[in-house]
């Protein structure tokens, strides 16, 4: 069985050679790790190679393939990077997720065992700088409990129901050639796509807790709303998938859920400022659904 790992990177700081070390390290080993670096005037093949050198990553699964930032698409990027893949499953990561253990893929291949499973996300953890409102979010996408998603779920029209991250995610190749993969042009939430496309066809997704990788961002309030806005953007382009899908009724849980674990874990300035995130969240998104 081939396992492949596949990471685009734009301008990496020191968590890029931390990841690749622990891809490295794991008890369950991959075939390739296939960095797709996007080139710009702050980094480009050279920088890459001096820090793998630096790091002492040397290692013939390794390879990188340049592409220049116009070719950048967080759908095609990925896609033209599995068409090249002749592995039964990819491993999809960003470059400042870290595993938390040499376990990742073990955990994660594990969930394939029944045939039908299309994708399995990982658990993000927030990491040791996060502030509480970004430890909140973590612990509500991402809870201890275990889930498989099936074609029912579609019916309750809520946005959960495709939620899936390719910050770390894998994929079975046979399935993912089967419904031709990612869509080609989107710059923003192809790994849900794909989970709605997989279910739409009576593939399950499943969400393994167990998998876990250190991931977060402490955003603020312009960067989130910018964020925001991209969602939306993805979203109103494709009424297919979103359409029939709330993400107010989520977002709307999202919000009274976050008052009650901040007044619990912090103080009033974090009830505060967790509300004025909500509301820049909230407003980037509907700016977003009223761009053409």
């Amino acid at each position: 069985m081939k396992i492949d790992a596949i990471i685009p990177v734009c301008n990496p700081d020191k968590r890029l050679y931390e990841l690749i070390k622990r891809l490295l390290k794991q008890k369950r080993k991959l075939s390739k790790i296939h960095i797709i670096l996007t080139v710009t005037e702050k980094y480009g093949v050279t920088d890459f190679m001096k820090g793998l050198a630096e790091n002492a990553l040397r290692d013939r699964r390794l390879k990188v393939t340049a592409i220049d930032k116009a070719s950048f698409n967080h759908g095609g990027t990925r896609q033209m990077a599995a068409e090249d893949s002749d592995a039964d499953y990819c491993l999809f990561m960003t470059q400042d997720a870290l595993p938390s253990d040499n376990c990742l893929i073990g955990r994660m291949i594990s969930e394939f065992e029944d045939a039908d499973i299309a994708v399995c996300y990982a658990r993000q953890l927030p990491c040791k700088k996060a502030v509480l409102k970004e430890r909140y979010a973590r612990s509500y996408n991402y809870p201890s409990e275990p889930m498989i998603k099936d074609r029912s779920m579609l019916e309750d029209g809520k946005i959960k129901a495709i939620f899936c991250s390719d910050v770390c995610a894998m994929y079975d190749m046979k399935i993912f050639r089967k419904l031709d993969g990612f869509f080609r042009k989107t710059d923003f939430n192809e790994d849900m796509m794909y989970a709605h496309k997989a279910l739409k066809n009576g593939y399950m997704i499943s969400y393994s807790p167990g998998a876990r990788v250190y991931h977060s961002h402490n955003l603020s309030l312009k960067q989130q709303f910018k964020r925001n806005i991209e969602i939306a953007k993805s979203q109103k382009e494709h009424p297919e998938v979103f359409g029939k899908l709330s993400s107010e009724s989520e977002g709307v849980s999202y919000l009274k859920t976050g008052i009650k674990y901040m007044a619990k874990n912090g103080k009033m300035t974090d009830v505060i400022g967790f509300v004025a995130d909500c509301g820049f969240r909230f407003a980037g998104f509907k700016a977003g659904k009223l761009f053409k």
